[in-house]
């Protein structure tokens, strides 16, 4: 009996015991959620400058004015232009709200070309167009609200285009001009790391017209109109002196 009553007592006390040797241990660390980082900050507002390229298709428009030499000269031809470019671009960005406002310059080394048929039956007379470079003075009008960015401009192009008339040999007529005309296009824009964007633009160029004079008599000259549709993709470093950090 009393070696069951000795039995009770100790599992007792172990019982006891127990709980306190738990709340000698120490307490579980606390661990902080961690912090979320804070959202980007994107601004459009500031100096940029790139680089981009592209090509470009149009036509070009041939009118002759004058007395034909022969029965079947087919003086005025139409006929298409098409070529690649490369150049630099930089400007300046407003932003208020969703809403961006800048005006931009670029410029483009170019080989955008093309020739006529034939005219002149037999003698292999052709008429022929190269735009040498073009750029142009545009403002732009978009809409942001964040990293990206989409817009529309227009204004001012001007473009070295040469113009020739191969005749015969000996027959040979050339004309290099400035020539100043308009633009409109769109494009989207989208920033892909701090102060660095990319983008692509389709643009709409008409240059106006330039003409050859084939001799003193006024009425003996082609006049051209020259009209190209251009798509470039570029990369665009942004200055943002004076605004908000990106990100």
């Amino acid at each position: 009996m009393k070696k069951i009553l000795f039995g009770t007592i100790g599992i007792v006390a172990l019982g006891l015991s127990a709980p306190a040797g738990a709340a000698d241990l120490a307490a579980r660390p606390y661990t902080k959620a961690p912090v979320a980082p804070p959202a980007p900050i994107y601004t459009w507002t500031g100096f940029y400058a790139g680089i981009q390229g592209g090509g470009g298709w149009g036509r070009s428009d041939e009118t002759f004015f004058g007395a034909p030499n022969t029965a079947i000269f087919a003086g005025s031809q139409d006929y298409d232009i098409t070529g690649g470019f490369v150049g630099g671009v930089f400007g300046y960005n407003w932003q208020s709200g969703p809403v961006v406002f800048g005006i931009e310059g670029d410029y483009h080394w170019s080989d955008i070309s093309g020739r006529s048929a034939g005219i002149n039956a037999g003698l292999g007379d052709t008429y022929f167009t190269k735009i040498r470079s073009f750029g142009d003075i545009k403002g732009r009008l978009g809409y942001s609200t964040g990293p990206a960015l989409w817009f529309v401009s227009g204004g001012a192009a001007v473009g070295d285009i040469q113009h020739r008339y191969d005749g015969i040999p000996g027959n040979v007529f050339v004309q290099n001009d400035w020539r100043w005309g308009w633009t409109v296009g769109a494009g989207a824009e989208y920033m892909f790391a701090p102060n660095w964007s990319a983008k692509v633009e389709y643009n709409y160029i008409d240059f106006g017209n330039s003409a050859i004079q084939y001799s003193p008599v006024a009425t003996n000259r082609s006049e051209w109109n020259d009209t190209v549709h251009t798509v470039k993709a570029g990369v665009n470093y942004h200055f943002n002196w004076g605004a908000p950090t990106r990100y």
